[in-house]
């Protein structure tokens, strides 16, 4: 079982404790002492705690890891790139509080264990003590009706007593006498032996009665059964822990075993030609994604491209890849925000265009580029400024462009070819209205 918590008795003068686990971060590593949580240390070294005040002679110490499970160390969202090191931070996450939560199984059943045997023997302490109460309360029934006995026999004795006193002796059978003070000494004895037989001595000179005697042993009997009933509860709330723990720790495991891992394939080309029920694949280069089959599912207008990852899952019921999702290699690529960025174009939506929306995008301007058949590439660079009122953009035939006056319309009278004359007013033009 791997380790997740490490103990160590104080002696009131070591202040430094070294560990043996691992950790994701110094704040799951938390310390009690004699059960207490306490924040009074700080880290020598990774493995290394120092206390601020060396525990005391006996004071027991637990170093334990305590994960967070508030939150996953790393979050991915749709079109993010997936980190290899952001996966493991959370896959160890996951087994990091997986092995505590066993730890705390295998400890509650430990306690669980402990507090059943205590309850046993508690119950069958109880069960003895009632056995002896049961049999002292006979004893006592029985000393009791002794007395009574005796008592009764005391009481004939004494009558017996008078009357021989009355008659002042009596006839012993054998043609002599007995005296009634004779028969009344016999009677005391009896009555004396009785009242002993129903007693028992203390060991101190004195005399303890089976009631005594009962009494105590019920007394005990209480208790006893007092003790089994909190030792009973005990052990409840033990197993109830324990239950706690397991469902936590299936519920990791499960989270463990449901996540998907991807195959890294290289492009269209490399996609596997024999592929099992749910494989899942991510190609790196999903150019010609679009052409591929069998594959179902891909959006209207997809066009595969080398910066674009796309996620696929083979479905053996359909005996064809299933379309799962797509994102960029790299995830900045698509906020303009990179040298040289490219708004690609589809068949559906022809050229790459940018639209410019109106504050509450219910309209907007849009900039498109040339048809396919145009076959056009190149660049227009915008002037440095704005430019003045009633200017124009021009360019000198290498897409530079630039603000320039419109000026006043010139006539080639070389191109009026109609066999006519060229007419001329005094009407102007001076780049604003014919004057």
């Amino acid at each position: 079982m791997a380790v997740t918590s490490n103990t160590f008795t104080g002696n009131g003068s070591t202040t430094n404790y070294s560990f043996t686990f691992e950790y994701l971060e110094q704040a799951d590593v938390k310390v009690t002492l004699d059960g207490t949580a306490t924040t009074a240390f700080t880290f020598a070294n990774a493995t290394t705690l120092s206390f601020t005040t060396a525990p005391a002679n006996g004071v027991a110490i637990r170093i334990f890891r305590d994960t967070n499970i508030d939150n996953l160390k790393a979050t991915f969202f749709p079109g993010s790139a997936i980190k290899a090191e952001d996966l493991n931070s959370n896959f160890t996450q996951n087994l990091y509080v997986t092995q505590e939560t066993d730890a705390d199984v295998v400890t509650a059943n430990t306690t669980a264990d402990t507090a059943k045997t205590t309850a046993d023997t508690a119950i069958a302490t109880a069960n003895s003590a009632t056995t002896t109460a049961n049999a002292a309360s006979a004893t006592a029934t029985t000393a009791a009706s002794d007395a009574s006995s005796a008592v009764t026999t005391a009481n004939t004795a004494s009558t017996n007593a008078t009357t021989a006193l009355n008659n002042s002796r009596e006839s012993d059978g054998s043609g002599g006498f007995t005296s009634a003070i004779d028969k009344a000494t016999t009677a005391t004895t009896t009555a004396n032996t009785a009242l002993t037989n129903s007693r028992e001595s203390d060991g101190s000179g004195g005399f303890t009665s089976a009631i005594d005697k009962a009494n105590t042993a019920l007394t005990t009997a209480n208790s006893a059964n007092t003790s089994a009933t909190s030792a009973v509860s005990t052990a409840n709330t033990a197993s109830s822990d324990a239950s706690t723990a397991l469902s936590t720790a299936n519920a990791a495991s499960a989270a463990v075993s449901n996540a998907v891992l991807f195959t890294l394939v290289t492009n269209v080309a490399s996609i596997p030609g024999s592929p099992s029920n749910n494989d899942y694949i991510e190609i790196g280069n999903s150019t010609g994604i679009e052409s591929f089959t069998p594959l179902s599912g891909l959006p209207s207008g997809f066009v595969g491209a080398s910066g674009l990852t796309v996620r696929l899952r083979y479905d053996s019921s359909a005996t064809s890849w299933v379309w799962m999702s797509y994102f960029a290699n790299d995830s900045e690529t698509r906020y303009l925000t990179k040298n040289i960025p490219v708004v690609t174009g589809d068949s559906t939506n022809g050229s790459g265009q940018i639209t410019l929306n109106c504050e509450v995008n219910t309209h907007g301007v849009t900039i498109k580029g040339p048809a396919h058949s145009a076959a056009a590439t190149y660049t227009l660079t915008l002037p440095v400024n704005t430019g003045s009122a009633d200017q124009a953009l021009t360019t000198d035939g290498s897409g530079v462009l630039s603000w320039a006056d419109a000026g006043a319309p010139t006539i080639d009278a070389g191109n009026f070819n109609t066999g006519g004359s060229l007419v001329t007013t005094t009407k102007t033009y001076d780049g604003g209205s014919f004057d």
